[in-house]
């Protein structure tokens, strides 16, 4: 007796049915999509980078004080309860 599994629907990933439907648009609304996720990409950058200069920031004046004998505590006490 010879058996035969039912075929089972081809998947796609997210990205490739994404890309199969931009494919499908205009040339004006492809152009749209780059433009909005290059302008996403570098508001996310900025955000990146002032988050790096806080904690630069942050992290010389904790320094500054230190070395200015401004931090009297011990910090291996900072969380004892």
């Amino acid at each position: 007796m010879i058996t035969t599994l039912p075929s089972q629907p081809s998947q796609q990933s997210t990205v490739e049915a994404l890309w199969t439907l931009i494919q499908g648009q205009t040339k004006a609304v492809r152009k749209a999509l780059i433009d909005r996720i290059l302008s996403e990409q570098a508001q996310l950058k900025k955000q990146e980078e002032a988050q790096q200069t806080m904690v630069k920031e942050s992290l010389t004046r904790a320094f500054d004080e230190l070395h200015a004998g401004k931090v009297n505590h011990d910090a291996r006490q900072l969380f004892k309860d």
